[in-house]
């Protein structure tokens, strides 16, 4: 299996590769999966009175940047959107468009996300025949998708709209966000989707029998959909 991972707000890739250090080194040292770590194009500011709580600087995430936004002039973001990458897997496509179509600005960065998920609207790929992109999704915590175009949050009691591939949610019972990951645990196929719960708060599972549990769940998900690459 591999992974691409991506780090909520304030989160970078270097931050997240030492949150995901134990469950990262259980999956590779028996080959289940590689990791690829890549973190939003726009820099952050946390909010006040959380500048130490999110670690050093910087910050990035991938939407809705701070007021104190660093912005650039660059080209189109969403030409370059369009003139799609074609690599050889979708990992790589999408760190190209990371490296191609930086956004600058809080309205390029909306655009060219909405934009992006539009293309990758699993009924879409499914009319051109297309395969999905990806095979396999694992959130930390985790919050519900939000429509492109109306900007709501997308409810399983308020819309059709279901993530069909298998997913894995790993939460905590005693996180205060917790209704949050359920709802996104809620637009996924209940048929595919598995709920881990690590009994803690907003954090990650880090302790040797907790990882272990995990990691296992991951590799019998791997052999049961056939997720080899």
């Amino acid at each position: 299996m591999r992974f691409l991972c991506l780090p909520g707000a304030y989160g970078s890739s270097d931050k997240f590769q030492v949150q995901l250090a134990p469950i990262v080194k259980e999956l590779t040292e028996d080959g289940t999966a590689t990791f690829h770590f890549i973190h939003g194009p726009c820099k952050a500011v946390p909010p006040e009175g959380f500048e130490e709580y999110f670690g050093k600087p910087p910050y990035y995430r991938f939407i809705e940047p701070d007021q104190d936004v660093e912005k650039t002039e660059d080209d189109d973001v969403l030409a370059r959107i369009r003139d799609f990458p074609d690599c050889e897997s979708p990992e790589d496509t999408m760190r190209e468009l990371m490296r191609e179509g930086v956004a600058t600005s809080h309205r390029s960065t909306d655009n060219a996300l909405k934009y992006l998920i539009k293309i990758m609207d699993e009924q879409t790929l499914q009319e051109k025949g297309i395969k999905p992109m990806f095979k396999y999704a694992i959130f930390f915590a985790g919050w519900p998708p939000v429509d492109p175009d109306t900007h709501h949050m997308i409810l399983s009691d308020e819309s059709d709209v279901m993530i069909e591939i298998p997913t894995c949610h790993i939460i905590g019972s005693l996180d205060p966000y917790v209704h949050g990951s359920l709802a996104l645990y809620n637009v996924c196929d209940p048929d595919t989707a598995y709920l881990f719960d690590h009994a803690k708060g907003h954090t990650l599972p880090r302790d040797k029998e907790t990882v272990k549990e995990l990691a296992d769940v991951i590799r019998d998900a791997a052999c049961l959909y056939e997720i080899h690459a």
